[in-house]
């Protein structure tokens, strides 16, 4: 779908109207003058003219009517160019977001951006992702905005739930209120704590074969679901599924590096518990920040790598020898000797030994400031300290969204880059948080 130029927007405006004036304007403004040259003075002058008092006032009455319906029609059409502006906005949004998809490398990421997007474009309160494993059985991959930890790899049975019945039938559902429909199932809300009022509900299609399902719960504001939010993310459902199939083919063209990168974060999990899924946090706020930096996909790749692995040095130590500051400050320098020879992760290890310098200069193992420091390496540092502020499982409480967001800000120019803390604070909102 082309995009329409605001230019051409502000033309049908304009056309819109010149049309009222010329359709109610003109006739208003000559029954106006008809009125104050013929009427109104022989009215006034000659007692038995022909046009009674009656017929001049119902003459008014008319005037004023016609201003009335040129008032109303004005607001109407404004208010329809609104409609198509907000229409035009959202389209333009559904093209970029599926270039995104297009330029996706790794399927979690790719999974995040797509259930991200769906919810924030239709202003949903939340979003799933559910594809079809090897074996068939049909499981929750990505959730945003809902308890994720508790439903992440739940199968759904074909047929159960608005979404089993998605799955069998392999048309979209749009329920505004799922509690008078008789196919909703609350069993996934008892387990979360979750409460869904309303869902729309869509198969991913690939070569008219199912691959999986595509929803969005809750809309926004006290609203409903309409038709047109169907369209539109039936129409991202297409791009995704495609995207999903795409990057899935690369990853199993590059299996046995996506396999040892999986085996390492597993051991980091495993290794120390207080930091499991902090890597992929990281990595995946990493990327947006990169993101909306503007950087290009070959630096995205570079600093998600970085990202997965900023702390793999931490694997060098004992089991508790991570908790002493001597001992941790190495890991960056031991991390970036274990994977600079690798060809495939080569590029991303400068990023590893340079995460956790600081902007003033002060942090380590070099001591470097400023742009000293690579991009990659000054965005991870961002993002993992925010991960830290808000995890409850690290090593002070959590903090909540605004405050791990004042904390950042606080620490801008001395511990942080500004511009990078400047782009968090612009793009991050709570919903982008991940468990």
């Amino acid at each position: 779908m082309a995009r329409q130029p605001k230019e051409q927007q502000s033309g049908i405006s304009s056309k819109l109207k010149l049309s009222y004036f010329i359709a109610s304007i003109i006739p208003l403004a000559v029954m106006t003058y008809l009125y104050l040259t013929y009427i109104s003075p022989q009215i006034q002058g000659e007692k038995n003219f022909g046009i009674s008092s009656t017929i001049g006032t119902l003459l008014l009455l008319t005037i004023f009517l016609s201003v009335m319906g040129l008032i109303l029609t004005n607001r109407a059409a404004g208010e329809s160019i609104d409609t198509l502006k907000k229409l035009n906005n959202r389209m333009d949004a559904l093209l970029d977001l599926t270039k995104s998809f297009r330029e996706g490398f790794y399927v979690d990421v790719l999974l995040d951006s797509i259930a991200s997007s769906a919810a924030k474009l239709l202003n949903a309160e939340a979003s799933s992702i559910l594809l079809y494993d090897d074996s068939g059985a049909l499981k929750f991959v990505h959730l945003f905005g809902v308890g994720s930890l508790a439903l992440k790899g739940r199968q759904v049975k074909i047929g159960e739930g608005i979404t089993g019945w998605v799955a069998r039938e392999g048309t979209p559902v749009l329920v505004n209120d799922v509690r008078s429909d008789p196919r909703f199932s609350s069993k996934y809300d008892n387990d979360t704590g979750f409460k869904t009022r309303s869902i729309l509900c869509v198969p991913l299609t690939l070569g008219g074969r199912t691959i999986g399902i595509l929803e969005v719960l809750n809309k926004k504001d006290g609203e409903k679901f309409s038709e047109q939010d169907t369209k539109i993310l039936f129409s991202m459902a297409d791009h995704a599924a495609l995207s999903i199939y795409r990057t899935k083919s690369n990853e199993s063209s590059h299996s046995d590096f996506i396999q040892v990168t999986e085996i390492l974060l597993s051991a980091m999990d495993y290794h120390i518990p207080e930091k499991k899924g902090h890597a992929r946090r990281v990595a995946r706020y990493s990327v947006k920040l990169a993101k909306d930096m503007g950087l290009n996909e070959d630096e995205q790749k570079k600093i998600y790598f970085g990202a997965l692995l900023h702390d793999i040095g931490l694997l060098k130590f004992g089991k508790d020898e991570h908790w002493s500051m001597q001992k941790f400050e190495l890991h960056p320098a031991l991390g970036y000797d274990m994977i600079k020879t690798i060809s495939i992760w080569g590029p991303t290890a400068s990023l590893v030994l340079s995460h956790h310098e600081r902007y003033d200069g002060n942090g380590y193992p070099r001591g470097i400031a400023g742009t000293e420091i690579p991009l990659g390496a000054r965005i991870i540092g961002v993002a993992e300290a925010f991960d830290a502020m808000i995890s409850a499982k690290s090593y002070q409480p959590a903090k909540s969204f605004e405050e791990a967001l004042t904390e950042l800000k606080a620490n801008s120019g001395t511990q942080f880059d500004p511009a990078v803390v400047g782009v968090f604070a612009a793009n991050f909102r709570k919903e982008d948080v991940m468990d």
